[in-house]
This record gives C-alpha cells, sequence and structure tokens, in this order.
C-alpha cells in the first residue's frame, strides 16, 4: 500500500459522510476510480456502517410523566370541589331550630279523656287511660325528631320532640306564607275578606301533618325541645320541674385531642425532620391538621352540637377530601420539580 492509498483510506470515513472540502473530495473520487483496493475499502465501510438504533423509551416516559400530572392536577380540582360542596352542603342542611313561639301545634290522644259526668274532657294534663298520643305541628318545617328518656322520679317515659328549618329551604321560600294577607284592592269588600281569611285557613290546614304518634302506655310527658338555651316546653302531660335539652361537647374534645395531636407531632417533624422519620411525621401531622380544618368548614368555631352523627360524618368527610388535596397538591409540586 503506497501513501496515497493510506492518505485516502484515512479520509474514506469522512468521504463517506459527505464531510469533505470539494477539492479534497475530488481528490478521493480521482484516486478511487483508478484504485482497487480502495474501492474495496469503501464498500466494506459502506457495509459496516449501520444507523443508530433509535429509542422511543424517553419519548415514553415524557409522555407518562405529562400524562400522570395532568392526571394529579384533575384530582387536585376535583376534590377542591367537593370539599367545597361539602361545606356548602353543610351550611344549607344546618338546622335551625325553632322556638316554641314561633311554631303551633295540634295534640290529640287516644281514647279521648273524659269527664265525671261522662262528657269529652281535654285529658292532655293527665295521660293515664291514654294508649297514644298524636302530634301535628302546624307550621311547615325542613325536618323534626322524638326522643325519650326515663323520669328518674316515676319511671315513666318523657317524649322530647324538636323541629328545625334549614337554610337550604329558607331560601327555596318553603316557608312563605300562603293566603295569609287579604287584597288590599279589596280592603272594603267583606266577602272578598272573608275568601282571603278562609283561604289562609285551608293553607295552614294543608300545612299540618302529624309528625310522630307516640305510646302512651307508660309516658308522663310530652315535651318540646328548643335547643337554644332555653326550658323545654311541656305539650302535654305532667311532670315536676323543668328540663333543658343540653348540645353534646364532644366535637369540643376531640378538636382538643386533634390539636394537641398536631402539636406534638409537629414538634416531632421538627426534631427529626433531617431523618428518615421526619417524612413520616409530616404526613402524620397532616391527619389532625385537615381534621381541624374540617371542622372549621363544617361547624365554624362552633364546638357542640346537638346533631352529633351528623355534624361528625360531615367533619370526617371534610377532613378526609382535605388530607387527599394537600397530598396531591405536594404530589404535584414533586412532579414538577423533576428534571424532564
Amino acid at each position: 500500500m503506497d501513501k496515497t492509498c493510506s492518505i485516502v483510506q484515512d479520509l474514506l470515513p469522512l468521504y463517506e459522510e459527505d464531510m469533505l472540502r470539494e477539492e479534497t473530495k475530488e481528490f478521493v473520487d480521482g484516486h478511487l476510480a483508478q484504485c482497487a483496493a480502495c474501492r474495496a475499502e469503501l464498500d466494506a465501510l459502506k457495509a459496516d456502517v449501520k444507523p443508530a438504533p433509535f429509542s422511543a423509551q424517553p419519548l415514553r416516559d415524557l409522555k407518562r410523566q405529562l400524562r400522570r400530572k395532568k392526571l394529579t392536577a384533575v384530582l387536585l380540582a376535583v376534590t377542591l370541589a367537593l370539599t367545597l360542596a361539602t361545606a356548602g352542603f353543610a351550611y344549607l342542611t344546618a338546622p335551625q331550630y325553632l322556638p316554641y313561639s314561633e311554631t303551633e301545634w295540634a295534640i290529640s290522644r287516644s281514647p279521648s279523656a273524659l269527664a265525671d259526668d261522662g262528657s269529652a274532657a281535654d285529658g292532655l294534663s293527665d295521660l293515664s287511660g291514654a294508649e297514644s298520643i298524636s302530634v301535628s305541628l302546624l307550621v311547615p318545617v325542613s325536618g323534626a325528631e322524638v326522643t325519650n328518656t326515663q323520669d328518674p322520679n316515676s319511671g315513666k317515659t318523657i317524649y322530647f320532640i324538636t323541629a328545625w328549618r334549614t337554610p337550604l329551604d329558607t331560601w327555596r321560600g318553603a316557608f312563605d306564607k300562603t293566603g295569609g294577607a287579604p287584597n288590599t284592592h279589596s280592603a272594603n269588600d267583606r266577602t272578598q275578606r272573608e275568601a282571603d281569611a278562609l283561604q289562609g285557613v285551608l293553607a295552614k290546614a294543608e300545612s299540618a301533618r302529624t309528625l310522630f304518634t307516640l305510646d302512651a302506655a307508660n309516658c308522663t310527658a310530652v315535651c318540646y325541645s328548643q335547643n337554644n338555651g332555653q326550658d323545654d316546653v311541656l305539650l302535654c302531660g305532667s311532670m315536676n320541674g323543668g328540663i333543658i335539652s343540653l348540645p353534646r361537647l364532644a366535637l369540643g374534645y376531640y378538636a382538643l385531642l386533634s390539636l394537641a395531636l398536631l402539636i406534638t407531632l409537629g414538634i416531632a417533624f421538627f426534631v427529626c425532620r433531617r431523618k428518615k422519620t421526619g417524612k413520616a411525621l409530616g404526613y402524620l401531622a397532616l391527619i389532625p391538621a385537615s381534621y381541624l380544618a374540617g371542622h372549621l368548614l363544617v361547624k365554624g368555631f362552633t364546638t357542640t352540637s346537638y346533631q352529633m352523627q351528623r355534624d361528625f360524618s360531615l367533619i370526617i368527610l371534610a377532613a378526609a377530601l382535605i388530607y387527599a388535596a394537600v397530598m396531591l397538591a405536594i404530589n404535584l409540586w414533586r412532579q414538577k420539580r423533576e428534571k424532564v
């Protein structure tokens, strides 16, 4: 192999990639036209040159990361929407208990009581001999319930009835009065006034409904619980002294327990933040923090409840949604920090 062939064969890789200057390329072309050995070397080089394999894995990884970020963002938005919906539901359906002055009752017993002369008597102060008591409310309400307890003195049953309205029903106009006011244009028309008055009476009677039929076989009294710190009102029967229905205090205890756990776990996280357990302690601290946030959304700063099961269930639901939203937000923040 002479010196020219050595030079040309060193230039063949660049020649194959078309990276030579025009003058050098013409030199190589002229030599290849005369040298069979260099042409064979060029053919061998072409046979050995293979395109670099293309890998789609980086694109798949990028697509997977983008899809995961999008899914996390959607789940976060849905969780926040559900949290706000829970708070709205808790407010709109919160019971607003009616004081006795805003209620009208119709109470009857079966069988009816008889006076000494055999005529019908009221029979609502003494329930002896009664088998059942029917209680009807003459004003529209959102809901009502009855509870009972045993009189420690007589051992007989005392029933407590309570009724409430909700902001949602009030906003919907479910309690608007109908037919109660006479037509001003017919104020001097006696017939029109009588018709309007009759319509009001019929409308009120139409709204009346029997709330409960109570077993009076061992009943001593039926009371209306106002749930506003005032004495319960005796509807029928008799009892010694007054009674006040008090709210449950458990929500306040749960809030204090959550606050104590949050402080304890927060201190532990601060101490162990550089250790492996610090991350786990941080996630654990989010649990009582979420409960406190859920309590604020559902009950505000109120720690008492007359409907413990309802309020506690809504607080737990709101806390779970808040915790999920925080975890999704942390996950989304970490995904954005990752290098694509």
